[in-house]
């Protein structure tokens, strides 16, 4: 009692300790029951009875407070669930008449083993006689949006300026969508990740999950979470019994396991098929290693015996050897790394060049082994890659142009063609630029579209800058990979998580701008000078230290916490202004 007349005049004891019963008893567990504890409540009201609370947290669920085990029983576990009938909506109806939307007494005298919110939502979007269900007019939609930018999403004013539409439904379409940061669009590897990484970080709390995803609203998020754990059939196969909720898990748990298998499969680099039999095989992509590659050549080797070349079948017996490989891989890695010894690199002579021509003049573009065996050095898929990329256009008409540029025209027309056909670079070069080969296409439209997204990157680096959204993002990834030592070992994994950023960008944007200790801001005169005299203090040792790691060295040793491209940026100011000291 003294106690709280000192701490808090403001509040009673009875106020007190019921905020520390139910909400801030840090030997409290939060969130939905697990179906072990609505087992164990249910015994317990079997055994004192409803109303006797205490006991039951006593007795059975001393990690509850009372008050949370009342709320569980009257709104959840004596809850039934399933379709509504006739006879429960005209009882709906006649409380709604009597108590208005007092859902509690409602349920109390006419729908006891319904929820207050089954009862709320029930009404609201199938019995309100003032709901409008009807499609939504683009008039309505246009009202929606200028009263969401104009008084937030307090969906209850908004719904006030939207007659028939309740609060719930204008959050809906909202969220679904009118919103204009909305991002409809499928997800990309990256989101991925740092979806399933928020997921497990955030408690499965989709609203959080959320935050750090521009464009992806909660909704979103559950849709996505459903998708992979419910319907992704590779997933299931993989993890098969482990995605059912344990009896000791409650939602969130159960959600943070899920995110947690999700980010180790994520790290996998093999993938799971159901073969036409239907037993479950393990593929694995990436290279192989050297011992792979020795029990390759021998499996080979045995499985060739008497024979000059191997069929299907024999592949298929050689991948038996390999658990997570198939036999196209199986056929691959031997003709590219091991059926040819001392292959050949560069440029082909015109000796080879003929052999190859008139080795498909006689045994066709279909049967690669059986050339391979008369082009010493060479492997299949460079025979296959010299005849579709050159020899094909050889005697073309017109003939194909070589060692020169494209034209301006010309790269209008492949722009043209990437518009009718997409990347279909042999369709393009017939209906186009016959003059030209495919690959000579594909070339520079590839090398047109790195420059052009170099140019977006660098414009979004050093013009627009860095969104919030992606500030946080980076903070998030940087947090997640950093060793003890509070060092990133690898950047490409952070730039993973971050969209349209690549890993030069994203370590510059932490260690000069985002990294706790960085100073930023207005150099003082003192700075500048101990710059200065720094400066020239490393240039006289040049001879010991390289260029490189001049820079590091001289914000290291300036100790008022500017980043080594802040005291280069810096100096290199003062030069260009002709301060007399920066030479």
């Amino acid at each position: 009692m003294s106690f709280v007349q000192h701490c808090l005049p403001t509040r009673s004891p009875g106020q007190c300790q019921a905020r520390w019963t139910d909400i801030l008893n840090p030997n409290l567990i939060r969130g939905p029951f697990s179906r072990s504890e609505k087992n164990l409540l249910e015994k317990g009201i079997a055994e004192f009875g409803e109303g006797q609370w205490s006991k039951i947290s006593e007795a059975y669920l001393p990690q509850r407070s009372p008050r949370r085990i009342a709320n569980e029983w009257t709104s959840v576990a004596k809850v039934t669930s399933g379709p509504w009938t006739e006879a429960e909506d005209a009882l709906l109806v006649k409380g709604f008449e009597e108590f208005g939307s007092a859902w509690t007494k409602i349920a109390n005298h006419y729908l006891p083993w319904r929820s207050r919110a089954q009862l709320r939502g029930h009404y609201h979007s199938k019995l309100d006689p003032n709901i409008n269900r009807e499609k939504w007019t683009q008039d309505e939609l246009d009202v929606l949006l200028r009263r969401t930018i104009m008084l937030g999403q307090d969906w209850k004013k908004v719904a006030e300026g939207l007659p028939g539409r309740s609060p719930l439904k204008c959050s809906l379409v909202w969220l679904n969508d009118l919103d204009p940061a909305l991002n409809k669009g499928p997800w990309t590897k990256e989101e991925t990740r740092l979806f399933w990484e928020r997921v497990y970080r955030f408690q499965g709390n989709f609203v959080k999950v959320a935050e750090g995803l521009p464009g992806r609203n909660r909704v979103h998020c559950f849709y996505k979470f459903r998708a992979t754990v419910r319907n992704d059939k590779e997933f299931e196969i993989l993890y098969g019994d482990l995605l059912k909720k344990g009896e000791e898990e409650n939602e969130p748990a159960w959600r943070v396991r899920m995110a947690k298998l999700v980010c180790e499969w994520l790290g996998y680099e093999i993938s799971v098929r159901k073969s036409p039999n239907k037993s479950i095989r393990l593929h694995q992509v990436g290279p192989w290693n050297q011992q792979e590659l020795l029990q390759l050549k021998q499996s080979v080797e045995n499985q060739l015996g008497e024979k000059k070349t191997l069929d299907y079948s024999d592949w298929n017996s050689i991948a038996e050897n390999f658990p997570t490989r198939d036999a196209k891989q199986c056929k691959y890695q031997y003709n590219e790394y091991l059926a040819v010894k001392d292959v050949k690199k560069g440029s082909w002579s015109k000796e080879e060049d003929e052999v190859l021509l008139e080795l498909i003049k006689k045994h066709g573009v279909e049967d690669w082994d059986v050339i391979l065996n008369h082009i010493p050095n060479r492997t299949k898929r460079q025979c296959s890659y010299r005849w579709h990329r050159v020899l094909k256009f050889r005697d073309a008409d017109p003939p194909i142009i070589k060692n020169q540029r494209l034209s301006d025209a010309e790269k209008s027309l492949i722009k043209e063609g990437v518009q009718m056909f997409g990347p279909n670079w042999t369709a393009i070069r017939m209906t186009y630029l016959p003059a030209r080969t495919p690959e000579q296409l594909m070339r520079w439209w590839n090398v047109q579209r790195k420059d052009s997204a170099d140019d977006e990157y660098d414009d979004v680096e050093h013009k627009n800058f860095w969104s919030e959204e992606e500030d946080k993002a980076l903070q998030f990834a940087v947090n997640s990979y950093k060793n003890e030592q509070g060092e990133v070992p690898s950047w490409a994994q952070v730039a993973k998580l971050i969209h349209g950023r690549t890993s030069r960008q994203c370590r510059k944007r932490w260690l000069y701008t985002l990294k706790p200790g960085v100073t930023k801001g207005t150099w003082s005169y003192d700075e500048e000078m101990q710059l200065l005299e720094i400066v020239q203090k490393v240039k006289l040792q040049k001879s010991k230290t390289s260029k490189a790691s001049m820079w590091p060295l001289i914000a290291k040793e300036l100790k008022t916490g500017r980043s080594d491209l802040a005291c280069r940026s810096k100096y290199d100011t003062m030069q260009r202004k002709g301060h007399r000291f920066a030479f």
